[in-house]
């Protein structure tokens, strides 16, 4: 039923992506590539939660200096697909009872929509694992 309410969900964004004149078609990887603080963030804040997409394919996503999550990421027609391990013992310092997952990875999917791109700037919305998010990012010097 999950899944099913995930894709329904995911299908909507696109209709409503498109209907709105998105051209997510004409997104390039090299767009991405670098460094994004997430949800209007400071760039110079080492507190700020950054991604920064390679030219390789990999991506990696840090906060307070240390990588909380990386993986593989793709980008198909305005798509972006990101496939990426965690431990939740990285999120310690929000949640003291979390240590216990030290050494414990898990693997999450995400399939995300981008749109309102602008020089320096996007926003995305799709599924992250189970959660549908919606984030805006700003590029880092």
């Amino acid at each position: 039923m999950l899944r099913l309410y995930r894709f329904v969900t995911f299908f909507s964004l696109l209709i409503v992506f498109y209907a709105t004149g998105g051209h997510a078609a004409d997104l390039s990887a090299e767009y991405l590539y670098g460094r994004w603080v997430i949800d209007e963030q400071n760039c110079s804040s080492p507190d700020s939660e950054f991604i920064e997409f390679k030219m390789n394919g990999t991506f990696e996503g840090t906060r307070t200096a240390k990588a909380e999550f990386v993986g593989f990421w793709g980008l198909k027609e305005g798509i972006l697909n990101l496939h990426m391990v965690t431990s939740p013992a990285f999120f310690v310092d929000i949640h003291k009872e979390l240590d216990r997952f030290d050494g414990i990875y898990s693997y999450f999917q995400g399939r995300m929509v981008i749109f309102n791109t602008q020089n320096k700037s996007f926003e995305a919305f799709g599924v992250i694992g189970d959660e549908i998010r919606r984030a805006s990012a700003v590029r880092c010097p």
